[in-house]
C-alpha cells in the first residue's frame, strides 16, 4: 500500500507536491538537520521511504548516501554518486544531491536528492548474453531432433506409415515444448520490465486460490491426488497484480502435482502472519507442500535460476521449460514479498510465498 505524499509534506507547497509527484524518479528533500522533509510517490514506491520528518539514515542506511548528504548540507553545492541498493529490490541508482536556498534554514528544505535508476543499463548487456547462450542451448536439441525426423520422413521412412505417425507425435511434442519456452520467456520479460513498479490493484488471495483449485483439480485427479486446502476465510485484500499472482499459484501447485507421489495430497495453507521473514511487516503466507522425492539442500539456491533443472530429462518429459520458478521469483519481488523453498529428500518439498499487506 502506498502512502499519500500530501500527508508527508513539510515546508513544500501543494503545487510543488503535485510537480514532484509527476516525476518518475525518486525525489527527497532534506532539512538542515538531515531530516526528510518530503518524499515524492516514486521515492515511496521505489525506495520504500517511511520515516518522514526523521533522519535520512532511518530510511536509507547507505554510508555513501549519508556522507554525500552531509557534504551538501555542510556547504557543497552539488554532488553526484552511483549506489547499489539491495532492498526492497536490487537497484543500481545514480544520485544527484543539490543544495537549494531556503528562506528558513531551520525548518525548510536545504538539499534536493534526485535518484535515477540505471539498473536497466547495467543489466541489458548481461541479460542479452545470458539469453542468447541459454536459448541457443535449449533450442539446439529440439531443433536438431526436428531436422533429423523430417529428413527421415523424407527419406528411409517415406512410405512407413507406423514410423510416420510416431515421428509426427515426437515432432508435435518438441514443437509444443518450444512454444511453451517462448511463452515463458515473454512472461519473464514482461515481469522483469515492470519489476520496479509495485502493483496497485486490490487482489483477493481467497479468490485466486479458489480459482487455481478449480483449474488444476483435473490434473490432480489424473494422478489420483487430493487437494488439502486450509485457507483463512476473508483474508484482507493486498496490493497486487491478479494475473501475475494467479500465474504464481498455478505454477507452484502444478509443480507440486507433477513432482509429488501419486495417491498423495497437495497441501495449500494461507494465513495472516505478524512478521514476514527477512523483510518484516505483516502479511499473508501461502504455503504449498507435496509428498514426493524432495530436493537436495545444495540444489535449492539454484532453483530460481533461468533454465536450471535438477533432472533435465525428467523436466523436459513433463513439459518443463526451466523458467517457471524464475518467473515466480520475479513476480514475488515485484510485489515486495519473500519466497522460501524448503525440502526433505524422499519426504516433501515446501514452497512458501509471503506477500505484504
Amino acid at each position: 500500500m502506498s502512502t499519500d505524499p500530501a500527508q508527508l509534506d513539510s515546508g513544500v507547497g501543494n503545487f510543488d507536491t503535485l510537480l514532484f509527484n509527476a516525476f518518475p524518479d525518486p525525489i527527497i528533500l532534506l532539512s538542515k538537520a538531515r531530516e526528510i522533509v518530503f518524499a515524492n510517490q516514486a521515492a515511496i514506491d521505489v525506495l520504500d521511504i517511511k520515516y518522514h520528518g526523521r533522519d535520512l539514515a532511518l530510511s536509507l542506511r547507505v554510508p555513501d548516501v549519508l556522507i554525500a548528504a552531509d557534504a551538501v548540507l555542510g556547504g557543497e553545492l552539488e554532488l553526484e554518486i552511483n549506489i547499489s541498493l539491495l532492498t526492497p529490490i536490487p537497484h543500481n541508482l545514480n544520485l544527484k544531491i543539490i543544495r537549494i536556498p531556503s528562506p528558513n534554514l531551520d525548518d525548510g528544505p536545504v538539499a534536493l536528492m534526485v535518484f535515477h535508476d540505471i539498473s536497466s543499463e547495467a543489466m541489458v548487456e548481461q541479460i542479452r548474453q545470458d539469453f542468447v547462450a541459454n536459448l541457443s542451448h535449449e533450442l539446439r536439441s529440439p531443433i536438431a531432433s526436428l531436422i533429423g525426423l523430417i529428413e527421415t520422413l523424407q527419406g528411409p521412412a517415406k512410405d512407413d506409415v507406423l514410423a510416420r505417425e510416431r515421428f509426427l507425435t515426437i515432432m508435435y511434442d518438441e514443437s509444443r515444448r518450444m512454444a511453451r519456452m517462448i511463452d515463458d520467456l515473454l512472461s519473464l520479460s514482461r515481469v522483469e520490465a515492470s519489476e520496479h513498479i509495485r502493483p496497485r490493484e486490490q487482489v483477493s488471495i481467497n479468490e485466486l486460490l479458489g480459482m487455481t483449485r478449480e483449474l488444476l483439480s483435473t490434473r490432480a485427479e489424473a494422478r489420483s491426488m487430493d487437494f488439502d486446502f486450509d485457507i483463512l476465510s476473508n483474508l484482507p485484500l493486498i496490493a497486487g497484480d491478479q494475473d501475475e499472482l494467479m500465474q504464481v499459484f498455478q505454477n507452484l501447485i502444478d509443480n507440486a502435482i507433477k513432482y509429488g507421489y501419486e495417491e498423495t495430497a497437495v497441501s495449500v495453507r494461507a494465513s495472516l502472519i505478524d512478521r514476514i521473514p527477512d523483510i518484516g511487516g505483516t502479511g499473508i503466507a501461502v504455503t504449498i507442500k507435496n509428498k514426493g522425492e524432495g530436493i537436495a539442500n545444495d540444489k535449492i539456491p539454484r532453483l530460481t535460476e533461468r533454465f536450471y533443472r535438477i533432472d533435465k530429462g525428467r523436466s523436459r518429459k513433463m513439459g518443463g521449460t526451466g523458467l517457471g520458478l524464475a518467473i515466480v521469483k520475479h513476480i514475488i519481488s515485484r510485489h515486495r514479498g519473500h519466497f522460501v523453498i524448503k525440502s526433505e529428500l524422499g519426504v516433501s518439498a515446501t514452497f512458501t510465498i509471503y506477500l505484504p499487506l
